[in-house]
């Protein structure tokens, strides 16, 4: 193509677009050179890093680039040049490549190992005080045209994308330029030859380095920031974030809600993807944008930090606020600072409920004065109507995004209220039913995975039957009283709860189904239990020979515990998706958000009557994987005595989740031999 298929101004200079110079200029005007010849007072790798693209044109063209410069240096490009510039032959690096801000520093070495740079130390001999600070460009192209430009820039990428700049063009092509042209190359030249000793002496780098010419000047902290932003917003830029249809509506919906909306999207359909998708579009506004993740578990934010590196989400700053860093209080107040003091333009915190309606937290979001935007995200969001972590939910958070399968609190009218009063009275809802009727273009398979339900009925011994008998009395004789204690009727309902919950019956049922899956090599599945049923599941398993892991309170969010730097519990799932486990077993902490995309099969030997509880346990075998089958759920549901009311709960439970199900119709018909006709209640 050649110098002349760019459409090259005669003159630039900054405007409000800080990279014009860069990306109308600089860069194409290098991806198309062979020779590219540089006068510059000042001298820095960070314009490597800018300008890479370009850089790696010029080596596509087999071209090289000679430099002229003061003795002013960094002192990592001077390390790097004292090696790299002396020795011959080091292949320090096989290919060229910038992926990584700091990667300026490996191109220099890279490109002065390979003889693709020459550089020269320009020092003034007419006064010690004296600079060089003259600044042209000559470029040569395959076809033998010249450019070359003269002006106030330096080879910085301060000076290319920060300074207020200008700069005259000339064009080997155009009538009456070439005589500029001759004179800067002229120029060039007999500096690079050493023909003017009367004003500065040339020095090759062996030279200048031997007999310490070179100056070490202060790291030019606005320079390498400049790089890294530059970077950065590239990488936003090529950033193509993919989203599905309904993903695509939800991060519409939000935007034109004024960015606050309350996200209702089926476990495994891609809330966090979704919520992604808001954040770049943030991110892409350029302003100063501070992030805050907020989710119920530590382990659960590590799950967002590593989904948002792989999307290649890049911010400033990133850090983890909660109770697994000692020091987190200090951690937020700096970052805070560094916003305030625009060192850095943005920044992501990954935290958790607790902490974000700690006080301390909140303490130090309100005492900061500081012109950035915040854009919340509350992962699991139904746990925030509760009294004490509503407290998270602060007016300082202009942008807002609240996401969940099941956002209705069971019995908490005000708490619900209050969360969907926060994120803007409106709502995107996609529902376990549509995800599974709603094709995945990439896969040619619905969202969610296709499943059966299959209710296992265990019946109360004659003990347990006489408990749940005198607990339903006492509730009756307590309701009935005009001033009866709230707490006291809580305090009945859970015991009555916990001894169906409990059933022993359950545990013999749980045997005869491991027996009966065993033949398929039982794996990926997740049993859910109780605290009274954890060690007794465990004999059971133990005597099959199945291997088990368990994640509750005990097992530790932030204890690393081998040299991937994985935690207590990350460990366990990694062994879990590896199949080192055939079964992982969990009470509430396997309940939300934990993505564990191998899980196929759900035992829930234990369950409330909460609908949201009994979706997300659901939720966590469904979500879609290319190498899982239909998933299967089983879910063991007592039948006391004389009390069809608990089989009808059950049985109203049951369907929210069974009317999906590939068996619907046997599931039906299950229930209706027990005496609940599930088409009752529709």
């Amino acid at each position: 193509m050649g110098l002349r298929s760019l459409n090259i101004n005669t003159s630039y200079e900054t405007t409000e677009h800080q990279t014009q110079l860069l990306d109308e200029f600089y860069i194409p005007v290098l991806e198309q050179a062979t020779k590219y010849y540089r006068i510059a007072g000042f001298f820095s790798s960070s314009s490597l890093s800018v300008a890479a693209k370009g850089i790696e044109g010029l080596i596509k063209n087999n071209g090289k680039m000679y430099l002229l410069i003061s003795p002013e240096l960094s002192v990592e490009d001077y390390n790097i040049i004292k090696e790299h510039g002396i020795i011959e032959n080091t292949n320090f690096i096989k290919d060229f490549s910038i992926d990584y801000p700091n990667d300026n520093l490996k191109a220099l070495a890279w490109l002065l190992d390979t003889g693709r740079l020459e550089i020269k130390i320009v020092v003034c001999t007419k006064s010690a005080l004296s600079l060089f600070h003259q600044k042209v460009g000559i470029v040569f192209d395959v076809e033998g045209n010249m450019i070359s430009f003269s002006g106030s820039i330096n080879e910085t990428a301060q000076a290319w994308m920060n300074n207020i700049e200008e700069f005259k063009v000339f064009k080997s092509w155009e009538d009456g330029q070439i005589s500029y042209l001759n004179s800067d190359l002229s120029k060039f030249l007999s500096y690079w030859k050493n023909e003017h000793t009367e004003l500065a002496k040339v020095f090759d780098l062996p030279t200048s380095i031997r007999e310490k010419i070179v100056n070490i000047k202060p790291r030019d902290v606005w320079d390498l920031n400049i790089m890294r932003r530059y970077q950065k917003d590239q990488q936003l830029k090529q950033n193509k974030l993919s989203l599905f249809t309904h993903q695509e509506k939800a991060v519409k919906a939000w935007i034109e809600n004024n960015y606050s909306l309350l996200m209702e999207m089926a476990t495994g359909t891609g809330k966090t993807r979704t919520a992604i998708g808001c954040i770049v579009h943030k991110l892409k506004e350029k302003e100063r944008l501070l992030v805050i993740v907020a989710t119920p578990q530590n382990t659960l934010s590590r799950q967002w930090e590593k989904d948002i590196n792989e999307l290649n989400v890049i911010f400033d700053y990133e850090t983890i606020i909660d109770g697994s860093n000692k020091k987190w209080k200090k951690d937020l107040e700096l970052l805070l600072l560094d916003l305030s003091d625009n060192n850095i333009n943005n920044a992501i915190i990954y935290t958790t409920h607790a902490t974000a309606s700690d006080i301390k937290f909140i303490t130090i979001i309100k005492n900061n004065k500081f012109d950035t935007k915040i854009l919340f995200i509350c992962d699991e969001v139904h746990a925030t109507g509760a009294s004490k972590q509503r407290e998270a939910l602060l007016d300082e958070y202009e942008y807002r995004v609240g996401l969940s399968a099941t956002p209705e609190r069971m019995f908490d009218d005000e708490g619900t209220s209050i969360i969907r009063d926060y994120f803007g009275n409106k709502s995107f809802e996609f529902s376990i039913s549509e995800a599974l009727h709603t094709i995945n273009p990439v896969t040619g398979k619905p969202f969610l995975n296709q499943f059966e339900y299959h209710p296992i009925f265990v019946d109360l011994t004659a003990e347990e039957n006489e408990k749940y008998s005198k607990a339903s009395q006492m509730i009756a004789i307590l309701k009935n009283q005009d001033d009866y204690d709230p707490k006291e009727l809580e305090r009945l309902y859970d015991r009555r709860a916990n001894i169906s919950k409990n059933a022993i019956n359950k545990l013999s049922a749980l045997r005869e189904l491991l027996i009966e899956l065993i033949p398929d090599k039982i794996k990926n599945t997740i049993l859910f239990v109780s605290d009274k049923q954890i060690e007794p599941s465990f004999q059971i398993m133990s005597e099959l020979h199945i291997k088990r892991a368990k994640i509750t309170e005990d097992e530790s969010a932030s204890k690393v515990v081998n040299n991937d730097g994985d935690t207590e519990r990350q460990d366990i799932i990694k062994r879990f998706s590896n199949h080192q486990l055939q079964i992982l077993v969990g009470i509430k902490c396997l309940d939300e958000g934990i993505d564990i995309k191998n899980a196929q099969i759900a035992i829930i030997m234990s369950s409330s009557t909460n609908p949201r509880e009994f979706v997300q346990r659901v939720g966590r075998v469904i979500r879609p994987d290319t190498q899982k089958p239909i998933s299967r759920i089983y879910d063991f549901i007592v039948s006391p005595v004389n009390f069809s009311g608990l089989l009808e709960k059950e049985g109203r439970r049951a369907k929210h989740i069974a009317q999906n199900a590939l068996n619907y119709k046997d599931v039906k018909k299950a229930f209706l031999k027990k005496g609940v006709d599930l088409n009752a209640d529709q």
